[in-house]
């Protein structure tokens, strides 16, 4: 008897030594990628972005997992989950598209609507408010979407008639190529194209112009493969975003960044309309 628990014991060390995975806790690796202010991977604020906080949140409430943020390219993330990783990522729109190879969560935070960005010195060449189908039907001018992004129901919709020849990964590519010159607008928030310009060292150069075609309110939210997995685990964070989403320090969290007259809106429909979206 004593020499079979004694070869158990033996076996469960070799294992632990040459497989140091298998003792492991179940494993979430986390696609992140520096987009400020919601996801801040270095610098003086690093991991104080939207996503960032609403993501430690989770986190700590899921202490059964093993959490692992990755730095990733967003379509890298979204390729993962599709062939069924244990990857997540925070801070994706739920479409039709996505659900079929992913699961969601409930929401974990907000997008106020999409503007046209431009160069402050260029703003003659737009209205306001400016129709973004003739924008993109326009080759004269030229914009970039990344690749993967969902913008909005009507944005998407927008894009996928009209598509543009340029697109991206990284938001800092085309803010950079906004910036000098490279491409004249882009279908972004204002919180996150005017902070990232205030990163750059050139605040105050970018303006945003409401749009004619949409006025939408957007909601991220958890995304993991469409496998048992990843309905276990969205099946989890919910219950945590049931129990967090009503707590003042959350709500702080989803206004964090945006100016008083965005936290106002946020205000507005956070408890008729965010609460209670499925």
């Amino acid at each position: 008897m004593l020499h079979r628990v004694l070869r158990y014991v033996l076996l469960l060390l070799l294992t632990t030594l040459l497989c140091p995975g298998a003792m492991a806790a179940d494993q979430i690796i986390w696609g992140k990628h520096h987009v400020p202010p919601y996801m801040i991977r270095e610098g003086e604020w690093a991991h104080q972005g939207i996503f960032d906080l609403t993501l430690g949140v989770i986190t700590e409430n899921l202490p059964q997992y093993q959490h692992v943020e990755l730095a990733a390219p967003f379509p890298r993330t979204i390729s993962e989950i599709k062939k069924g990783s244990h990857w997540c990522y925070i801070g994706m729109l739920k479409t039709p598209e996505r659900e079929a190879y992913g699961y969601f969560s409930l929401p974990t935070s907000i997008f106020l609507p999409l503007r046209i960005i431009v160069r402050r010195d260029r703003m003659a060449q737009f209205k306001a408010p400016q129709s973004l189908q003739a924008l993109l039907q326009n080759r004269q001018f030229i914009t970039s979407v990344m690749r993967d992004r969902s913008y909005s129901p009507t944005v998407d919709k927008l894009l996928a008639a009209y598509p543009p020849r340029e697109n991206y990964s990284e938001q800092v590519e085309a803010i950079s190529m906004l910036l000098a010159g490279r491409i004249d607008y882009m279908i972004e928030l204002p919180l996150l194209a005017f902070d990232q310009a205030r990163l750059m060292n050139r605040p105050g150069e970018l303006v945003a112009i409401p749009t004619q075609e949409t006025d939408e309110v957007v909601y991220n939210r958890v995304m993991c493969p469409k496998n048992d997995w990843g309905r276990n685990v969205i099946e989890q964070i919910n219950k945590v975003l049931i129990a967090n989403r009503k707590k003042p320090y959350y709500r702080s969290i989803v206004e964090k960044w945006h100016d008083p007259e965005s936290v106002a809106e946020i205000r507005k429909i956070y408890d008729t309309v965010f609460l209670k979206t499925p």
